[in-house]
């Protein structure tokens, strides 16, 4: 090699090292070592603390939605809580034919809008809150006159509200009134408790969306391997049997009351699974009174704990 070539060479390494020198005090990353993991992994923290700082500038943190239900037994010949208080109840926000399933299964469902009935608000006045350390599930809530239960839900979160406790053994008749002929099929389930499955969602009008299952839950205590968004989890939990035909959703107004109850005579429907006492210790029935209360700010969700999290 001639010395011209050989001093070429040595000047293209110094200008390459003078190079590298002034992108690196400068703080710019160099494409020449595992450019194309260097270059994915970037993007994926990119995104990441992308939306973590979306997330603490949020001006909306998530909310919770606080949800009172209410549990209500009055007698069958209870005029005010009867035909009186049916008549303010708008059953026909319900579709023609789910309200014709839930009346051939012996539920009776509808909103009131506005003010509540007198009569009612009276009735609530001596409330029992079960929040105070009964358990929702417990007999002695069950028999008490009035039962009030407040939850604090996510949006879409799936809550299970016991309006019947467990039962040695619960003999129900189901009708299949979506057909022209009014089939009856029957069941008897053993340690059986009568459960709402009930959901909300946020309106645009400042009421919820809810939506309510009655479900039977019933038999031994049983492992099963459940699936979520890809994870698999080992619960314990009994079998359920879900009404999806008598699935009601809703939009109940800010100022709305969600009420439901049993009609007709004493049967084996499931009305009277969910409303009357299967056991016969108490006359009359019950009626369940949904109502949406002030939402707040849940704390797992404030810009200080997303903060808080980041450090």
């Amino acid at each position: 090699m001639d010395t011209r070539s050989h001093t070429s060479v040595v000047h293209i390494k110094i200008q390459i090292t003078f190079i590298l020198i002034a992108l690196v005090a400068s703080g710019c990353q160099t494409p020449f070592v595992n450019s194309f993991l260097t270059s994915v992994a970037t993007e994926d923290h990119k995104e990441q603390f992308s939306g973590v700082s979306d997330l603490s500038a949020s001006t909306n943190p998530l909310e919770t939605i606080p949800l009172e239900f209410t549990f209500l037994r009055y007698a069958d010949d209870d005029l005010e809580l009867g035909n009186e208080l049916w008549e303010v109840i708008d059953e026909q926000c319900l579709p023609t034919g789910l309200r014709h399933r839930l009346n051939g299964n012996g539920i009776r469902a509808g909103v009131i809008n506005g003010d509540i009935p007198a009569a009612l608000a009276k009735r609530f006045s001596a409330t029992f809150d079960i929040t105070q350390g009964e358990a929702d599930d417990s007999p002695l809530a069950a028999d008490r006159t009035v039962v009030k239960r407040v939850i604090q839900t996510l949006p879409g979160q799936t809550n299970e509200i016991v309006s019947t406790p467990r039962l040695e053994e619960l003999i129900l008749l189901e009708h299949d009134s979506r057909s022209t002929v009014d089939a009856v099929s029957g069941q008897t389930y053993r340690d059986a408790s009568a459960v709402f499955d009930v959901r909300a969602t946020p309106s645009a009008d400042g009421g919820i969306e809810i939506e309510l299952v009655p479900i039977i839950r019933h038999g031994p205590i049983e492992r099963n391997w459940t699936g979520d968004d890809g994870a698999f989890r080992l619960e314990a939990g009994q079998r359920k049997t879900v009404m999806n035909k008598l699935e009601i959703k809703l939009n109940l107004p800010a100022d709305g009351m969600f009420i439901l109850s049993s009609v007709g005579p004493p049967s084996s429907g499931l009305g009277d699974a969910f409303f009357r006492d299967p056991q016969g210790r108490h006359e009359g029935r019950r009626l369940l009174a949904v109502r949406v209360m002030t939402r707040t700010v849940d704390p797992m969700f404030t810009e200080d704990s997303v903060a808080h999290s980041q450090d």
